[in-house]
């Protein structure tokens, strides 16, 4: 598994890599020379045609609700149609042509506020009809603070130029950001669009992103059904953003570990989102407190004041002040701390200057931590990787997280092992983290599971997944326990409820040493998954395995045992043998048929393949002939991978295989190990028969690969390359 911090930034309007998971598949590519759809877009557009998508017809996106609706571009309902692209030409056509205005400087913080209000209009609802969805909507304000990041998922776009009626977004599914592309004609029935509608009367960038996200889910119903099955707010932020995401209940939390999580996550580029309480299906109210029920608020700060009234024990946020941020200044705080109240003007001047300075932007308030916990239903906490880091202004005042990732799959029979506390637990993939001891004080880690999913799959179609981390001893040998399952040896520090959910995530602190991190889900269960994993400093994240190694070759048994060939062998032997005569037997040249070798490998408990890979080994001329001194070692090695089978076993679960060959004088990596389990256990269980054919064919490839790497001097071929070649030979 790599582990990597780019440093060279990329185009503004280019998808960026995340540095954990947005860059899996590489960055997109959208120019006309690339994309057929551009191409055809743009010869429409030439000809005065608009593009229809015919992916998503009318009654696909609507099904029976497609009936006494129409379907009309943003022209056909307003004489001027903007989008996101738009309003940036309006301002370079309003400023001239790079005229500097005196006045400029003085005026930025009131255009800094205009701009921030018309971007939260832009998102905020005016009559939300029936094909609305409000935590799509709820995301996309939340993310009107990080341009940048709002960009790369609603790309600008323009009614002015190069307009075509084609629209593209991206959106982030398992760890890809995929494109979907939509016409601008949208379902209105009577005067009034049936989706979303912004507060900026000619702006169409929130229904047309509802149209792609639809899209992304199959219908406008599928996406709403999505929604009402949990977390629509958040899955929408993931979506947009690409980040590693958890959310909160803080009524329901403990004060302390609330306060923790909040004191480490604002420093840091990760993103909060609270909500006051669950948006009704009459649209938002205002709350007595003033806030509004259902708006998404981005906490941005956190400071301690003296002396304030009611102070709890400092762990717990006593005396604490959270600063949040409401979208176009709608929605403001109007409890204790809000703007103008008494508590202000109990502190002293030094602390309420500085405090006011540090909320200088419209929408800006302060509020008490205990009122925070009580007022906010859900938290939403966005961890942005590095890359996003790189490529967002808006978060170079906080500290970057460092991203690993690996991509992998659980297998039945290979490494889907089950939960902790099964009996093939010590199967799952494992991961080890190390924690330098310079590290200063405790290293904040996020640790993140996703399994992959289909954008409005139903939700039981989700497997039940989780991880545990445990601390290994400073001792620990960097390899894979094969004999012992973790979960006996090793004291787990914290192990995840299983969620039938896309993904789960754990934030958390370590001192310095090393950890084990071990993904699971349900025992023999198949599903890729993504593993991400994000620290606040340097650390070094690797996943565990072994070496392909042959402990005992079969060329040093015979010697090994000094000629003492037990009786079970010397009675094979001589049933081969004692077809010749004895001087022809006895012979340097002697050599038996590939018949008589499979006689006696039939005798030793093997079959027609057995013998054909036991051939291999002594006949690189492919004469099919064994010279007959080679046959008691070569059936001294096969007694040996006998007797590591159990007795009176006539099958095994696929699971005990590196167990077994580790037994046998073998070792094979997570890949080859994968391999053969496909190889040689069907339906994941495993058979003696199997299992030397298994051994077999390794010992076969150990011995190809040092015959080509004597012979060549620079090998371009790898041992493990050379090993999954001879596997399915």
């Amino acid at each position: 598994m790599k582990k990597f911090m780019r440093t060279r930034g990329a185009a503004p309007d280019a998808p960026r890599a995340n540095g954990h998971a947005n860059g899996v598949a590489g960055e997109l590519r959208y120019d006309d020379q690339h994309s057929t759809l551009s191409r055809c877009c743009s010869a429409a557009g030439a000809a005065g045609a608009r593009w229809e998508d015919a992916g998503f017809a009318p009654r696909a996106a609507l099904g029976r609700r497609a009936r006494a609706v129409r379907w009309l571009r943003p022209h056909e309902l307003c004489a001027r149609p903007r989008f996101m692209g738009d309003a940036e030409l309006e301002g370079e056509a309003e400023g001239g042509a790079g005229e500097a205005d005196a006045g400029e400087a003085h005026e930025a913080g009131e255009a800094l506020g205009a701009a921030a209000g018309e971007a939260a209009a832009r998102w905020r609802c005016a009559g939300a009809g029936g094909a609305a969805l409000r935590g799509l909507r709820a995301a996309a304000a939340a993310l009107a603070g990080t341009p940048r990041l709002l960009a790369r998922a609603v790309p600008p776009h323009s009614f002015r130029r190069h307009y075509t009626g084609a629209f593209r977004f991206r959106f982030w599914v398992f760890g890809t950001w995929r494109e979907v592309c939509v016409d601008d004609r949208l379902p209105v029935r009577g005067a009034h669009l049936l989706g979303s509608r912004g507060a900026l009367p000619d702006d169409f960038t929130l229904p047309l992103l509802e149209k792609a996200y639809a899209k992304l889910y199959g219908s406008y119903a599928a996406a709403q059904a999505s929604e009402r099955a949990g977390g629509g707010l958040a899955r929408a932020l993931q979506e947009l953003t690409g980040g590693v995401l958890q959310s909160f209940a803080p009524p329901q939390q403990p004060r302390a570990l609330l306060y923790q999580v909040l004191a480490a996550a604002v420093p840091r580029s990760t993103l909060l989102v609270a909500t006051a309480a669950p948006e009704k299906e009459n649209g938002t109210r205002r709350l007595r407190n003033g806030l509004l029920a259902g708006q998404a608020y981005c906490v941005t700060g956190l400071a301690r004041v003296r002396g304030a009234a009611g102070d709890a024990a400092e762990a717990e946020g006593g005396g604490a002040l959270v600063r949040l941020l409401a979208p176009g200044g709608r929605g403001l705080w109007a409890g204790a701390w809000a703007r103008g109240g008494p508590e202000w003007r109990a502190l002293a001047p030094a602390d309420r200057d500085l405090l006011a300075r540090r909320a200088p932007l419209p929408g800006h308030f302060w509020m008490s931590f205990a009122d925070f916990a009580r007022a906010f239903g859900r938290l939403e906490l966005v961890h942005v990787g590095p890359d996003d880091w790189l490529g967002e202004p808006a978060l170079h005042g906080r500290r970057p997280w460092r991203a690993v990732l690996a991509r992998r799959r659980w297998r039945a029979g290979y490494n889907a092992g089950g939960p902790p506390g099964a009996r093939a637990a010590h199967c799952n993939p494992q991961f080890q983290l190390s924690v330098p001891r310079g590290a200063a004080g405790r290293c904040h880690v996020v640790v993140s599971v996703t399994q992959q999913y289909a954008p409005g799959g139903a939700a039981s179609r989700l497997l039940a997944i989780g991880f545990a981390v445990y601390e290994l001893p400073a001792d620990a040998a960097p390899r894979r326990a094969a004999l012992a399952p973790p979960a006996e040896r090793l004291r787990a520090l914290d192990v995840t409820h299983e969620s039938r959910a896309r993904e789960v995530a754990t934030f958390f602190t370590l001192p310095p040493g090393q950890y084990l991190l071990v993904p699971h889900t349900r025992a023999r269960a198949e599903a890729a998954f993504l593993l991400r994993v994000l620290t606040d400093d340097h650390t070094d994240v690797w996943e565990v395995n072994d070496d392909n190694v042959i402990i005992r070759d079969f060329a040093s048994v015979y010697a090994e045992m000094g000629g003492n060939v037990p009786p079970d062998i010397q009675a094979n032997i001589a049933k081969v043998l004692g077809q010749w005569p004895p001087d022809e037997a006895e012979g340097a040249e002697a050599e038996l048929e590939a018949a008589q070798l499979r006689a006696a490998v039939r005798r030793a408990g093997g079959g027609r393949a057995l013998a054909a890979a036991l051939l291999a080994l002594r006949d690189p001329a492919a004469r099919a002939r064994l010279p007959a001194r080679d046959l008691p070692a070569l059936l001294a090695l096969l007694g040996g991978w006998r007797r590591a089978w159990p007795r009176g076993a006539c099958a095994l679960p696929a699971e005990r295989l590196r167990a077994l060959l580790w037994a046998a004088g073998a070792r094979a990596s997570n890949k080859v190990l994968e391999a053969l389990v496909l190889r040689h256990a069907p339906a994941a269980t495993l058979r003696r028969a199997a299992f030397l054919l298994a051994l077999a064919r390794l010992h076969l490839a150990h011995e190809r690969f040092r015959a080509l790497d004597a012979k060549v001097k620079s090998n371009p071929i790898s041992l493990e390359e050379m090993i999954l070649m001879t596997i399915y030979t």
